[in-house]
């Protein structure tokens, strides 16, 4: 999965709101960017640029260390953004809409839903039987709604999403497979690497002569 600011932005704005749009910008492509340096480019107190930080570490998308100041004596911390946090994290509310939309899909397909003429209300067909077929804000008769276009449109963002989800876990399968195979490697490398210093130290050792004791 190739982690675009469009996708980054997409989780930040759910934490952070429009906000912290300027925050993630700062920290993007960068390491250890420092505290007081963020606040000094956003323009803001320093509390709150900490806030926002401490909100994002605690959903995994940040990472810090932090360093001793020589002359101030108090410590400054060091900001981070973790990329494969971030792709779990935008995975993860992919997922979560996914479910929320195919829940909204099967309700539309099975529910009959009525419409007051003057958009006052939306109900379906045991909300509006309690009130009689009457818009309860209005008092207007309701009519029977054709949610055929609502359901097509349902469908189309389900079939969007499973085909993006789709093509992630393809993309991170393929990842998993590359990396297990370069640990593989590296571990070949590393014990042919010790076959042959074996070996060397073997022929470096010096032969010692075998005493033959003389027959009386």
């Amino acid at each position: 999965m190739r982690l675009t600011q469009k996708k980054i932005e997409e989780i930040m704005l759910s934490i952070l709101g429009e906000e912290g749009l300027s925050l993630i910008k700062e920290l993007s492509g960068k390491q250890n960017v420092s505290e007081f340096e963020l606040a000094d480019k956003l323009k803001k107190d320093i509390k709150i640029v900490r806030k926002m930080l401490y909100l994002l570490y605690n959903h995994n998308l940040v990472s810090f260390i932090r360093k001793k100041d020589k002359i101030k004596g108090w410590y400054i911390y060091y900001w981070t953004l973790q990329p494969e946090s971030i792709k779990f994290s935008y995975i993860k509310r992919k997922k979560e809409l996914l479910a929320k939309l195919q829940q909204r899909l099967e309700e539309e397909s099975r529910e009959l839903y009525f419409t007051c003429p003057n958009k006052c209300v939306r109900l379906n067909f045991d909300q509006a039987m309690d009130f009689e077929f009457h818009c309860p804000e209005c008092g207007e008769l309701l009519s029977q709604e054709d949610n055929t276009e609502r359901i097509e449109t349902l469908r189309k963002k389900v079939s969007e999403i499973e085909t993006e989800l789709e093509e992630l876990m393809e993309k991170r399968k393929v990842r998993k497979i590359a990396t297990k195979a370069r640990k593989k490697e590296v571990k070949v490398r590393k014990r042919e690497k010790q076959r042959k210093k074996a070996t060397t130290r073997k022929a470096a050792k010096p032969k010692l002569k075998k005493i033959t004791k003389k027959k009386k």
